[in-house]
């Protein structure tokens, strides 16, 4: 194993923004969510995926264009007028009717809260988070100090601090006592949520004046707050990245991430888009982090020409690359950028990680047999049979089963090999050309792409082809992905102009058009993401 030092903070931040309007009589109470300049909608009395995600520009166009790139924070009242905060300057926006209150030019915090001057003056300079309370009043957060302000008296009824006035016996150490990033109270309870300063965490709390205080350990915001599901689609030789909403179809990005990537996964978290550049002019390659809704780049170098193919554990501890011609596959580490080199002596072609964070699973195209990288000692711990050329692989939701793609200038075949190793792969005939194969999230199917127009079912008990999936006709089809309620597929074809969902029950195709045409092939996943 050899060792480079970190390079980069890979870890992105969450949101930095929240706030909560009510019932507006045509529209349901709703909770908005915002990270630089975009936000997601939610319907506050569900819990659902975001309505839909847009950049400030879109959502509000009549806030001050110096705002359109992102604020520092947003206070809700307990109407539809929401204060938004940016440096030493405010702007109170009437979300019901678009458009500012009062004219669209920022204003100074200490001129829109005159108490706070008088009382506070720190909050004059800047604000990190607030929200309403229950009785109408709200709470300004900075720091780890908090303000209680009457908007029509313009006083400050109370300050103090979130570690000593907030504090729940129950709920010791809370990660919010120090500071919020964000905080919006529930739109028709008493009930609020303070974020945590990562943006990805909350803590839930009382707003009443009287009784405010934290009434919640830490959560993940995403279990309350659950992400869309994205498809993402990277082109393996012009480099462009595509992310797509895969309900609704909305474009959330198309960028250039560099020539010859190999591949796309997104982070656990939600944030990012990760792809193995090829490296240029006999430098080395690279791992390349795309924040989905900023667009922001980070790069890893990895030494290696041609970084081939990527996946991430599940808990975020390590993402892996695999080397398309080299001897080794290389283990990054998401917080600090450092990257360990593993040998694993042949060819890599492909890597899936364990669901349960233990291991990934590297193919050895020219070894025939699929490696056990452990992503803690970043060492191969154990090697078993793939087949003559394992290639693509499939990992079902269970941790069991690979599906391995074996393709051949005859016959080609998806393996099925159980994980636990032991006895040999079973080999089930779908057709020539196998290009990739995805695993069902009920662990009991495969679905291989061919080059042919239709997209083969693989039951895994009977490791049997038992039937087809259509798409659209005179479509080579190359890559595949499954949605995480199992109800779609989606795949790109070769030379192909969109990306196609599939109902895996039956029924037309839909496509999602690229606006280019892919210039060979290109790589698909689908997962929950922020935006």
């Amino acid at each position: 194993m050899t060792e480079t030092p970190g390079t980069t903070d890979l870890t992105p931040a969450g949101i930095n923004a929240a706030f909560s309007v009510p019932d507006s009589g045509g529209a349901p109470a709703a909770v908005y969510m915002l990270r630089g300049g975009w936000a997601v909608h939610y319907d506050a009395a569900s819990t659902a995926p975001p309505q839909r995600g847009n950049t400030l520009r879109e959502l509000w166009p009549q806030l001050p264009s110096a705002y359109l790139g992102g604020v520092d924070a947003t206070c809700s009242t307990d109407t539809q007028r929401v204060y938004f905060f940016k440096g030493s300057t405010c702007v109170l926006y009437d979300i019901a009717k678009n458009e500012p209150v009062g004219g669209s030019a920022p204003v100074q915090i200490g001129d829109k809260f005159p108490g706070l001057g008088k009382d506070a003056p720190d909050f004059t300079q800047g604000v990190d988070a607030g929200m309403a309370a229950s009785d109408g009043t709200v709470y300004l957060f900075r720091g780890g100090q908090f303000v209680n302000y009457d908007l029509e008296t313009d006083e400050v009824l109370e300050q103090g601090t979130l570690e000593e006035d907030w504090a729940n016996a129950d709920y010791p150490g809370s990660e919010v006592y120090g500071g919020v990033a964000a905080a919006f109270n529930h739109p028709a309870t008493r009930n609020g949520y303070l974020i945590a300063p990562d943006g990805k965490r909350y803590a839930e709390c009382d707003t009443d004046p009287d009784a405010h205080r934290v009434t919640s350990g830490t959560k993940a915001l995403r279990d309350r707050w659950p992400y869309r599901t994205f498809v993402s689609v990277v082109d393996d030789t012009a480099g462009i990245l595509w992310v797509f909403d895969a309900a609704t179809g909305q474009k959330i990005r198309q960028t250039q991430v560099g020539s010859y990537p190999g591949g796309v996964a997104i982070s656990p978290d939600g944030f990012l888009a990760l792809t193995p550049i090829k490296a240029t002019s006999g430098t080395n390659g690279s791992l390349t982090l795309v924040d989905i809704t900023s667009g922001a780049p980070k790069s890893v170098p990895l030494q290696d020409q041609w970084p081939y193919r990527v996946a991430v554990v599940p808990d975020g501890s390590a993402a892996c690359v695999a080397t398309v011609f080299g001897t080794a596959v290389h283990v990054v580490d998401p917080t600090s950028g450092a990257v360990r080199s593993v040998e694993i002596g042949e060819e890599a072609s492909c890597v899936v990680a364990a669901p349960d964070s233990s291991c990934f699973y590297v193919s050895c195209r020219s070894a025939g047999d699929v490696a056990v990288v452990d992503p803690v000692t970043a060492t191969v711990t154990r090697r078993f049979d793939g087949g003559s050329q394992p290639t693509e692989l499939a990992l079902t939701p269970d941790g069991s089963v690979l599906g391995i793609t074996n393709p051949s200038s005859g016959s080609s075949f998806v393996m099925i090999a159980r994980t636990a190793g032991g006895g040999q792969p079973i080999p089930v005939g779908v057709g020539r050309d196998l290009m990739a194969v995805a695993a069902s999230p009920d662990s009991q199917q495969l679905y291989s792409v061919d080059l042919d127009s239709k997209v083969k079912v693989i039951d895994i008990p009977s490791a049997t082809h038992v039937g087809d999936i259509a798409g659209l006709p005179d479509r080579r089809l190359s890559s595949v992905a499954v949605s995480p309620d199992g109800q779609h597929l989606f795949v790109t074809g070769y030379l192909g102009t969109s990306v196609q969902k599939l109902p895996v029950g039956g029924g037309d195709p839909v496509e999602f058009p690229l606006g280019l045409t892919l210039t060979q092939y290109a790589y698909v996943t689908v997962a929950p993401a922020w935006g």
